[in-house]
């Protein structure tokens, strides 16, 4: 319950915060809506008095000037309501819109330096979610929700002080349906609540479903599982379907059905009230009195009908704020270290172990040094951790045990970006993002000339690949770079870390995924990737390791063998069975 409370007080203060940011068109909103609500209240009274004094039964007009005039003031404030709601509106679109754009630029920009563990627990699919489906809901309590929220409240205020200036019962007669009407609202609200939350969370989980299985589509079809893959989005779909449908009733009940019998009901005591007034001329009941109060009335539930409807839209934008900023409350990665001058090389791990989930130890007491300008590599079984020492180096997590040192300096007491900055990483799987081959290769920075970026892709085997490119290294990288074989995206991403002039380089199973004749020229790339760097690579062919300065054998999260090729194949061992077994 605290950390409920925790997070609506949060959600509250951001929210405050966005609307600080755009104050300026949110209050200019404010003021047209009180004007638009004026000059609503203006034109009834303005009728009723034509009604009342102006009009002589079967004679016309009193004063045929005044008439015009009375005439000429109610179709201004009619044009005067109408471009005021207009005006309102817009700025109240321009707040919302506003908001959504800060909420969505600083989303991002979290979510940037989450910490790996971040998304080891959180599907991409739901992240994207309240990035953008989130925000957007969260826009309509700025857009809509807000905008009639406060038309309304000003529009209740008018009413009753109009009405208690000209009749004092007229007033106490609109109050009759307040409290039955303030039922209905917190009853709505309640159950909005409990269903908006819900909904949310089906429909994130829907989000998370589609994303994952769009991504494995070649999977699900080569193992011919469209229909169990149907049967498990069905079931999720069912949920939302279901939640959306208690919104269906809900809203039937209580904006349409409820409020109006409450209405008619109204409609109903105000006849009986003026009925006896003009019977028994106990009081003042005139027909254009009876407009006025019909009018305002009508007017009051059509707004008290929408704030009704609105209240599940609001309960659904703050359901979509909490989600955003649950997202900010996240812990970001904290780089306050110390700025290294320059990086040597040197790698040491001292001891370190390590589990992901605090139970099962991945890495195991690991002890190793390197020095500047060394080849290591690490082989293993699947499983045996290779990966993982890759994720330490980098500082994505944090040993439990243990120590790594850079250049004889804790990394933890380094700055992890600046530390980071003079490191490259070649994955197995490389990453391409949509642009086009320079901007993979400079990852979007400008200060890396067009000449480098090009000198990069050569020297690490590419001229073969970038002659053939319409457009040279300026042709377009689809998504992910489907156009390309996966040995030419390596290359990308083989100039990619070597435009960056990295002290520490990182292969991890970089010619995995490549056929024996790819890796003969992309070996070249690796060959010019190493000059002059420490590095690190994690091998699946034991081939491409026999001239590293020296091996470590994995097994089982532990430093089984360690030593040069040759030293290893004379030990035998693991390392000797697994390279006979690939030979």
């Amino acid at each position: 319950m605290e950390n409920s409370k925790y997070n609506r007080a949060f959600t509250t203060r951001k929210l405050l915060e966005y609307t600080k940011k755009t104050k300026g068109s949110l209050l200019i909103g404010a003021i047209f809506s009180v004007g638009a609500v004026l000059a609503d209240l203006i034109g009834p009274y303005i009728i009723g008095q034509i009604l009342d004094s102006e009009l002589i039964e079967g004679i016309g007009p009193r004063d045929i000037r005044f008439y015009i005039l009375l005439l000429v003031a109610y179709y201004g404030a009619v044009l005067f309501a109408s471009l005021s709601r207009y005006l309102a509106i817009v700025f109240f679109n321009r707040t919302a819109n506003g908001v959504a754009r800060h909420m969505q630029e600083d989303t991002f920009r979290h979510v940037q330096f989450l910490p790996l563990q971040f998304f080891d627990r959180f599907p991409a699919g739901k992240v994207v979610s309240r990035i953008t489906n989130d925000t957007k809901d969260v826009r309509v309590l700025f857009q809509v929700v807000l905008s009639q929220l406060t038309t309304a409240a000003i529009y209740g205020m008018g009413v009753y002080i109009g009405l208690a200036l000209l009749d004092w019962r007229l007033a106490l007669m609109a109050l009759i349906p307040v409290p039955l009407a303030l039922v209905v609202f917190f009853d709505f609200k309640t159950k909005s609540k409990k269903f908006n939350y819900a909904y949310r969370r089906y429909l994130s989980d829907l989000n998370a479903e589609l994303n994952e299985h769009i991504q494995g589509m070649e999977i699900i079809q080569a193992y011919n599982k469209e229909e169990e893959i149907y049967e498990e989005f069905e079931q999720v779909n069912q949920k939302v379907f279901r939640e959306g449908l208690n919104f269906t009733k809900l809203f039937a009940y209580s904006a349409y059905n409820a409020m109006g019998t409450i209405r008619q009901l109204t409609f109903a005591a105000a006849l009986l009230y003026f009925g006896y007034g003009a019977i028994t001329g106990a009081y003042q009941s005139t027909i254009g009195l009876l407009y006025i109060f019909i009018n305002y009335m009508t007017t009051l539930f059509d707004f008290g009908t929408d704030v009704v409807l609105r209240v599940g839209e609001l309960e659904k934008a703050r359901a979509a704020a909490d989600h955003v900023f649950e997202l900010l409350q996240e812990e970001p990665e904290i780089f306050d270290g110390m700025q290294p001058e320059g990086i040597k090389g040197e790698v040491a791990f001292e001891r370190v172990s390590f589990s992901y989930n605090g139970k099962d130890e991945v890495l195991k007491d690991i002890d190793f040094a390197t020095s500047a300008n060394q080849s290591i590599a690490f082989v293993g079984h699947t499983g045996s951790g290779k990966s993982t020492i890759m994720n330490l180096l980098f500082g994505y997590y944090q040993p439990q045990k243990g120590c790594i040192r850079i250049d004889g300096v804790a990394f933890e007491d380094y700055d992890k970006r600046a530390v980071r900055s003079h490191m490259s990483i070649v994955l197995q799987d490389p990453f391409l993002f949509t642009g086009d081959i320079y901007s993979n290769i400079t990852m979007f920075d400008d200060s890396i000339s067009q000449e480098a970026a090009t000198q990069a892709l050569l020297e690490v085997g590419g001229r073969e690949f970038l002659a053939k490119q319409p457009d040279g290294i300026r042709t377009m990288v689809q998504e992910k770079g489907s156009t390309f074989s996966a040995g030419e995206r390596q290359l990308i991403s083989f100039a990619r870390a070597l435009v960056q002039d990295p002290k520490i380089l990182v292969l991890d199973e970089a010619t995995s995924n490549i056929d024996s004749e790819t890796e003969v020229y992309i070996q070249k790339g690796i060959e010019r990737l190493q000059r002059g760097r420490t590095t690190f690579i994690i091998a699946h062919r034991l081939s491409t390791i026999k001239n590293v300065d020296r091996i470590y054998v994995l097994d089982k999260g532990r430093i089984a063998q360690a030593g040069s090729h040759a030293q290893l194949i004379q030990q035998g061992g693991i390392y000797k069975e697994m390279y006979e077994a690939q030979s």
